[in-house]
């Protein structure tokens, strides 16, 4: 049995992530071969332009999302990023032009999130720092500039493509059944690509997602552990939210792969 899926783009809207960004940062930057064609699951497609943007050799991104919402928000984002002059420019769009639907979407569910509480966890628990520097907005700039945006499943995607050397699940495997996970991780092992995932008290079944990865052929990285007990954002035990669940944060190599590991 996998975990009830969310209703995706309606019930369930990201306009911010919800994952540690950092983290994720910390993960590409521990790959021996820096990743140039990464994908990512979308959301509200933050953390791929936060990530992206410190790939120096970076060549093209893509973002894959289900939910027709989230496809046409992270194209909002693009669009925002692309025209702001600077972080505080940035932070004015998002205070007009995102916060008021934010913040209707969560009272609708009984909680309510002030402005300055929402740019604090932004900053200070999800990562994203080209909202407050400079400098990371020019990268994400870039990043955004490189992006390509594919409305729908991402193991479809991943059996359908060619070329990615990095593949950023988000915790996609908590919702999966075995089925499922044998598909999701049979086609990543077609792009001989590490793999960043969470696994969060959602998923019914941890030993049947590390089965499904162990079969394709992945194994640890042996920093995962270190990424995982600096995770602020969904899956940490110290975070104490409403929305957060704790988990695991697992960045998975090809078998092949784990000899050049530096």
């Amino acid at each position: 049995m996998s975990a009830p899926r969310p209703d995706w783009g309606n019930a369930s809207r990201f306009y911010l992530p919800n994952e540690d960004a950092a983290v994720l940062r910390d993960a590409l930057g521990r790959l021996g071969n820096r990743a140039r064609r990464p994908v990512f699951v979308g959301g509200s497609g933050m953390a791929l332009l936060e990530a992206a943007g410190v790939l120096p050799e970076l060549e093209a991104a893509t973002f894959v999302d289900v939910a027709p919402f989230q496809v046409a928000y992270f194209r909002r984002l693009l669009d925002a990023v692309r025209a702001a002059g600077t972080p505080g420019g940035l932070r004015a769009w998002f205070a007009e032009a995102v916060y008021p639907e934010l913040r209707a979407h969560y009272l609708a569910r009984g909680r309510d999130y002030p402005l300055p509480r929402v740019l604090d966890a932004l900053e200070n628990i999800f990562g994203i720092d080209f909202f407050f520097d400079a400098a990371a907005l020019a990268r994400a700039k870039a990043a955004a500039g490189r992006t390509a945006v594919v409305q729908g499943d991402v193991a479809a995607h991943l059996a359908a493509s060619t070329g990615h050397d990095c593949i950023v699940l988000s915790n996609v495997p908590d919702y999966l059944d075995a089925a499922g996970l044998a598909g999701l991780f049979a086609a990543c092992r077609r792009h001989q690509a590490p793999v960043y995932l969470l696994l969060t008290s959602a998923c019914p079944d941890r030993d049947a997602a590390r089965l499904a990865w162990e079969r394709a052929e992945f194994a640890a990285h042996p920093d995962a552990a270190a990424l995982d007990a600096r995770n602020r954002g969904l899956g940490s035990p110290t975070l104490c939210a409403p929305w957060n669940r704790p988990g695991t944060i697992h960045l998975l190599v090809p078998n092949a792969q784990r000899s050049a590991l530096p």
